[in-house]
């Protein structure tokens, strides 16, 4: 199927009657909830496994997912769908990871409708802070209260516009111990911000005391991309400025990294498309594998 065609399920997407409460917010959240939720019912073996990923689009939503499943499995969706399923399950583990290192903080930047908070039976002594605009996280707590998933008392929700305000600003308003490491999960947001804000916010969380980390995925530079990709990207971000959420950067592996070791991260792990293939989808038959137009990397002080 031509790419074009493609992209206009992921529009269709937004156009289920239902789903959440009459304002949507910010579409690119929304978009990526309903394939996290198509993940869970088209994919065997499950890559990130979400019981409340069908739940938390709403009835109508949900039964339409239900009733249909395939429309979201043409080639560019199902491309997104491993890229968004394996960076939603990389950011839960490298965070088991920090937990296990004695790291008590979770701040998930750009939450959208990510639902960690809400399935996770593990948050003794530990906090999560949602990070996203405050209309968004109106529009979710909306979505919450509709579904029936409680908010737990280790969940801060954190209102705030990153080209706007500052993360120490923002999380020292919010219980958010600034003395203390904490770990960021800071998926689909990178290529929205210019240059300055994702600076910036790195500069933060390298203030922060050592062992605290982050993970992260950003889009790659066309240079480094095939023909293909190129032409994915460029229809991806169109549709992203449609709806007012356009691209504002994009990187290659070589300044990432230069931009984090000069912020003092130290320990770096990039991962590029060929091992989170090898690591999450070897074996597969079903053709979901990731592709090269975004990457993923976790730092760590």
């Amino acid at each position: 199927m031509p790419l074009r065609l493609c992209l206009m399920k992921i529009r269709s997407a937004e156009e289920i009657g239902g789903t959440v409460p009459d304002q949507v917010p910010k579409p690119s959240a929304l978009r990526v909830a309903i394939v996290r939720a198509a993940h869970q019912l088209l994919d065997f073996p499950i890559v990130f496994e979400d019981p409340f990923a069908l739940k938390i689009l709403g009835v109508a939503a949900e039964d339409s997912l239900r009733s249909d499943p395939l429309r979201y499995n043409t080639p560019l969706l199902k491309a997104l769908r491993a890229s968004l399923v394996v960076r939603s399950r990389l950011a839960e583990e490298e965070w088991a990871c920090s937990k296990n290192r004695g790291v008590r903080q979770y701040v998930i930047l750009g939450a959208g409708l990510d639902t960690f908070a809400y399935r996770s039976r593990d948050q003794a002594g530990g906090r999560v802070f949602e990070v996203d605009l405050p209309e968004t996280q109106f529009w979710k707590r909306g979505c919450l209260r509709a579904a029936g998933i409680n908010e737990p008392e280790s969940l801060t929700f954190v209102p705030m516009d990153f080209e706007q305000s500052t993360l120490a600003e923002k999380l020292g308003e919010a219980q958010f111990c600034l003395d203390e490491p904490a770990f960021f999960s800071w998926l689909g947001v990178t290529m929205y911000l210019g240059k300055d804000a994702f600076v910036n916010t790195l500069r933060f969380i390298a203030s922060l005391a050592g062992g605290s980390g982050v993970v992260f995925d950003y889009g790659v530079t066309p240079g480094l991309l095939s023909a293909g990709e190129r032409a994915a990207v460029e229809l991806v971000a169109a549709r992203a400025a449609e709806h007012g959420e356009s691209w504002k950067s994009l990187f290659d592996p070589a300044s990432i990294a230069e931009i984090l070791r000069s912020q003092r991260f130290s320990e770096l792990k990039e991962f590029g498309p060929e091992e989170l293939n090898d690591r999450y989808f070897s074996g597969r038959t079903d053709g979901l594998r990731k592709s090269g137009i975004s990457r993923l990397i976790c730092a760590r002080l």
